[in-house]
């Protein structure tokens, strides 16, 4: 993305609960930089979607964050 690849949404998934993560669904664990990463990817406008399967309702990453980033 910072190379000029034209993202416009990402699907965050399959990143696994371990020491040092906090679990923000059941499909999704982050740290710190895992966090950076997203908000400066959210910054450039690109939608950052969790969805464990593709029938699952779409959730907003950026409001999961939220609720354990304070």
């Amino acid at each position: 993305v910072e190379g000029g690849v034209k993202i416009t949404s990402v699907n965050v998934g399959g990143m696994a609960f371990r020491q040092g993560k906090t679990q923000v669904n059941n499909a999704v664990s982050v740290d710190e930089k895992d966090i950076e990463a997203f908000k400066k990817l959210n910054a450039r406008g690109i939608e950052l979607e969790v969805r464990k399967v593709s029938t699952d309702p779409k959730l907003k990453m950026m409001d999961l964050i939220s609720k354990i980033d304070k």
